[in-house]
Parts: C-alpha cells; sequence; structure tokens
C-alpha cells in the first residue's frame, strides 16, 4: 500500500520527516528511502498522484506491521489530505496527537496493537469523514468520548483490550451509518444504553469483558442485521424473549456466557437457520432443552455448561437426536447442569467432526454407549462427577486402526465404573491427560499404556487396581501421577516419575 498526498511543496515534506524522526526502531529499515536523494514521492511507503503530482483521493498511509518503535508526531496533523493512516501491528505510543483533529478529510485510522496511551481525543470528531476508527489493544483510558456520537459515517468503531471506563455514550444511536462495534476486554460499565437499537446496520455486537449490568435493551434484540451478537462476561441478567430467534434471521455467533441471565432456553432457538454458535454458559439457566436443533445446517459449538438446566423428565435428553442433522458439529458442553438420565444412543451417531463433549458433573446414570466410538475426531471427552456404571465399551479406544485415535484428554473420574482397564488404550497415542479416578477398576495397569510417550497426567487413584505397579511408568513423560487408595503391592520407583 501507498501514501498518495497533495504535494508541490514542502507541505507533506516536512510532517513526514517528522514522522520519521519519532521513530526510534526501524529493524525493516523502512526509513532507508526516506532522504534528500529521494523525491518523498519514491519514498517507501509514499506514492504521489500523476496529475500535477497531486491527489486528493485515495490517500493512505500504512506502515503496518513493521516493527516500528517510537511515538506520533503531532506534526501528522499536517498532511491534510490524506485519507487512511495504517500503522497497526508497531510498538507505537504515546499518546494519539490532538493534531490528528484536524485531518478533516480523514476516512480510516486504524492504530490497532501498538502501546498509545493517555485518551481517545474528543476532537477525532472534527474528522467528519471518519468511517474507520480502530485503536483496540493498546493502553488508552479514559471513557469513550461523547462527541464521536457526531461521527455520522462511522462504520467501525473499535476500542476493544484497552482501559477504557464509564459507558456506552448514551447517542451511540447517531452513528447511523455504524456496522461494526467492539469494545470488549475494557471496564465499561452501567446499563447498555436502549439507543444502540437504532444501528439498523449493525452486523458484529461486542460488548464483551466489561461490567456491564441490568437487562439487554428489547431494542437490540430487534437488529435484524445482526451477525455476531457477544456480551459475553458482564453482569447482564434477565430472561431471553422467546422470540429472540425469529428477529435475527443473520444471526451466526451468540455469546452471552459468564452473566447472571434466568429462565429457559428459548425453544425458537431453532429458527436460527445460519446459527454457527450458542454459548450460554455460567449463567442461570433453568428447565429442559426442549430446542430442535435438526434444521442448524451450520451449528458447530452448543455450550451451556454451569447452568442449572435439567428436568428431570423422561425425555430431557431427546435434545441429542436433533443434533444428529448437524453435520459440521464440533463442540457440546453440557457439564455442570442437572441433566439425568442415561446417555442417549444417539450420542454416536453425532457429526464425526465433534471434537469436544463433556456431561461431567450432572446426573447421568447408566452404561456409557458402545457407538461413541463412532466419533473419530473426539479429542476431550469428559464424563466425571455422575453415576455411570457398567465397563468402558471395548470399542470407547481403538483397535490397531481407527476410532478415538485422536483422543488428548479422557476424564471418567468419580463414577460407578468397573471392570479392567481397557488394555487397548494404549492405542490412544495422542493422549496427554487420563483420569479414571474414583471409580471401582480392578485388575492390573495394563502393560500397554507404555505406548503412551505424550501423557503428562495418569490419575487411577481409589480405584480396586492391584498387583505390581508397573516399571514402564518411569519411562514416560510424566509431570502427575496419582496411584493412591488402590491394593497394589511391591516397591514405588523413583525414576522418572
Amino acid at each position: 500500500m501507498s501514501l498518495r498526498l497533495f504535494i508541490g511543496n514542502e507541505t507533506d515534506r516536512q510532517p513526514l520527516l517528522a514522522f520519521k524522526t519519532q521513530i526510534s526502531h526501524d529493524p525493516e529499515n523502512v526509513f532507508s528511502s526516506w532522504n534528500d536523494s529521494l523525491h518523498f514521492c519514491e519514498w517507501e511507503g509514499v506514492t504521489c498522484g500523476h496529475k500535477h503530482r497531486r491527489v486528493l483521493v485515495g490517500s493512505l498511509l500504512d506502515l503496518q506491521s513493521r516493527g516500528l518503535v517510537g511515538s506520533l508526531s503531532p506534526f501528522i496533523g499536517n498532511l491534510s489530505f490524506i485519507r487512511e493512516i495504517v500503522l497497526f501491528n508497531n510498538t507505537i505510543g504515546g499518546k494519539i496527537p490532538d493534531e490528528v483533529g484536524r485531518l478533516f478529510r480523514l476516512e480510516a485510522l486504524f492504530l490497532y496493537n501498538n502501546s498509545f496511551n493517555g485518551k481517545i481525543p474528543a476532537n477525532l470528531s472534527h474528522c467528519s469523514n471518519l468511517k474507520f476508527l480502530s485503536v483496540g489493544k493498546n493502553n488508552l483510558s479514559g471513557s469513550i468520548p461523547v462527541e464521536l456520537t457526531s461521527l455520522s459515517n462511522q462504520e467501525l468503531l473499535s476500542v476493544h483490550m484497552n482501559n477504557l471506563n464509564g459507558g456506552i455514550p448514551p447517542f451511540i444511536g447517531n452513528l447511523s451509518s455504524l456496522q461494526r462495534i467492539s469494545v470488549t476486554y475494557n471496564v465499561l460499565g452501567g446499563h447498555i444504553p436502549d439507543s444502540m437499537g437504532q444501528l439498523r446496520s449493525l452486523t458484529f455486537l461486542g460488548l464483551g469483558d466489561n461490567k456491564f449490568s441490568g437487562m439487554i435493551p428489547l431494542s437490540l434484540y430487534n437488529l435484524s442485521s445482526i451477525v455476531i451478537f457477544a456480551l459475553a462476561n458482564n453482569d447482564l441478567g434477565g430472561s431471553l424473549p422467546t422470540d429472540l430467534f425469529l428477529t435475527l434471521p443473520h444471526l451466526q455467533w451468540f455469546q452471552i456466557y459468564g452473566n447472571q441471565f434466568t429462565g429457559s432456553i428459548p425453544v425458537l432457538l431453532s429458527n436460527a437457520s445460519e446459527l454457527k454458535v450458542f454459548s450460554a454458559e455460567l449463567n442461570n439457566f433453568t428447565g429442559k432443552v426442549s430446542v430442535n436443533f435438526g434444521g442448524l445446517q451450520r451449528f458447530l459449538k452448543l455450550n451451556i455448561y454451569g447452568n442449572n438446566l435439567g428436568s428431570g423428565d423422561a425425555d430431557e435428553m431427546d435434545f441429542f437426536q436433533s443434533l444428529v442433522n448437524c453435520s459440521s458439529f464440533q463442540y457440546m458442553g453440557l457439564a455442570a447442569n442437572q441433566f439425568e438420565g442415561t446417555l442417549p444412543k444417539a450420542l454416536g451417531n453425532l457429526s464425526t467432526q465433534l471434537k469436544f463433549f463433556s456431561i461431567s458433573q450432572n446426573l447421568i446414570f447408566g452404561e456409557i454407549p458402545s457407538g461413541i466410538c463412532n466419533l473419530v475426531n473426539l479429542t476431550n471427552l469428559y464424563m466425571a462427577d455422575n453415576k455411570l456404571t457398567g465397563t468402558i465399551p471395548s470399542d470407547i479406544v481403538p483397535s490397531e486402526v481407527g476410532n478415538l485415535v485422536h483422543l488428548v484428554e479422557l476424564v471418567l473420574s468419580d463414577n460407578k465404573l468397573s471392570g479392567e482397564i481397557p488394555s487397548n488404550l494404549g492405542h490412544c497415542t495422542s493422549l496427554q491427560y487420563l483420569y479414571m479416578d474414583g471409580n471401582f477398576f480392578q485388575g492390573v495397569i495394563p502393560t500397554p499404556l507404555s505406548s503412551l510417550r505424550g501423557v503428562e497426567d495418569i490419575d487411577l487413584s481409589r480405584n480396586n487396581l492391584s498387583g505390581q505397579i508397573s516399571n514402564f511408568l518411569e519411562e514416560l513423560s510424566l509431570k502427575n501421577l496419582n496411584l493412591s487408595f488402590n491394593d497394589f503391592q511391591g516397591e514405588v520407583s523413583t525414576k522418572g516419575i
């Protein structure tokens, strides 16, 4: 990319040189051409127009990702015809100069991922043509200037990962062209302004990881253009409207985890045909999951752990069957709820793309369905703290070829499982964490576990295992090994563990 400037005298050359002098480290030697032997139109990153060597449109300064260290010269405000300043992914610090507010033709200011501190200049509101303001991932403080709400052409407001406080300006609805707003990872608080419901072009709403409280304004649920709805890790509460997913036809990501939401999960979630991610963990949702997920062909992730979901009804696990139709499904987090019943056979018919399944800390009883071996891409399997009984299905772990060869973490702790530890567990060569403690396993530690060269943690404590403690354990790369409260005999090796 290039810098196209109004030139013909020193008007632009001097601000550029001033910019250069404020850069203390230039690892890619960007400024080697910025000297008197070349016209500044030939400097790296600088391109001038052909008509009278002047350009009034398309002017752009782009020195992104060059490893530059220094500060931003206030003389940048003299580049009066510049349209875009793109300096993201550097280590430019100090304050954002107030003089930037003099650039009334400026359309884009990209300072993301630098080291700027101080406040966002309120006089950026003078840049009446500004469409894109991206100053995220810096060390900025203070509040979001209320003056910025006068920028009716603004399409992007990105101030995430700073130390901003206060609230969202109440006149945010004036930004009628706004398409994306990201204020995540700040310390903003108060209520979300109802005026945000006026942002009819909004596709990305990122308010997560702040201190917002109260209820989500109902007007936000009527923003039919929304694709990303991300309000996680705040102190928001109330229940979700029953017709919520009728009014957001383009919704793909719905993230409200880490709040205080109550009530049930709306049945009409089934109407969000474009939905990919539903992430509502760590709230206070209750009742039965009655959603028919069968029509969500793009659905990837269901995470509802850490609620109080569950009804005790005989059919409360029936929603598994509808998930069978979600051919791209990859993640299912149901842990720490009140789900009660047996694991349905439909678990084994879920998408072979499933990588993560967790149903720990529920009231699940009965046996582990043998069909779980069909989930050939599963990497994380958590079933701890339930009432599972019976043996581990012989095909839950791989035979010589296939099945759960990608499994990284297997957690079956604190159930009522019995029988011997399957010897073909040794074929799970990707396994790093094996937790089978707190069950009724018996017999010896099978020698084929010696093939688990990448395993770091093994916990087989509180079972009925017996025999000699296997010598091969000292050859593994273990960080933690717990064999306590069993019936082992002989000496414990002091090598390698």
